[in-house]
């Protein structure tokens, strides 16, 4: 997953409160090929790319290794997939909400009933490194930081 970007790239995970639909991955990667050549900060264009991952995250990645994400191109990407999301009838923002994993199947879990899934393992929202995502992004319940 984005073999092509620095390990030290920085990341964003939008969990979707719904599976994405054939025709959602259509829309993302229409909107996703207009927003990435156009997103920059400071007038330096940014390194950029995006994955739908299980069909429940949308992730984003820029390479700041070529340019750094700032405050306002950050800014930028939120009201993006906030309008994107809003556009698909997905909600990317509640937090609360964790998808974990057991035996294959994905599930919704409210973070304050995570407990209760020993055993399974849940997907890290958190990640804000490459790195990090392609190395710790799923972690056992037990011994994941939300428990």
């Amino acid at each position: 997953m984005f073999s092509h970007l620095s390990p030290d790239s920085k990341v964003w995970i939008y969990t979707a409160d719904r599976e994405f639909t054939a025709a959602d991955k259509e829309v993302v990667a229409d909107a996703m090929g207009r927003f990435l050549p156009q997103w920059a900060a400071h007038g330096n264009s940014l390194f950029g790319d995006y994955s739908i991952e299980y069909n429940r995250f949308l992730i984003l990645v820029v390479d700041e290794s070529q340019a750094g994400a700032s405050g306002c191109s950050i800014d930028t990407s939120v009201r993006f997939i906030k309008d994107l999301g809003a556009h698909l009838n997905i909600d990317f923002f509640n937090r609360l909400n964790m998808i974990v994993e057991k035996d294959g199947a994905l599930s919704t879990v409210h973070i304050s009933d995570l407990k209760d899934h020993s055993g399974a393992y849940v997907f890290n929202p958190m990640i804000t490194q490459l790195a990090d995502l392609c190395n710790n992004w799923k972690v056992k319940v037990e011994e994941s930081p939300f428990v």
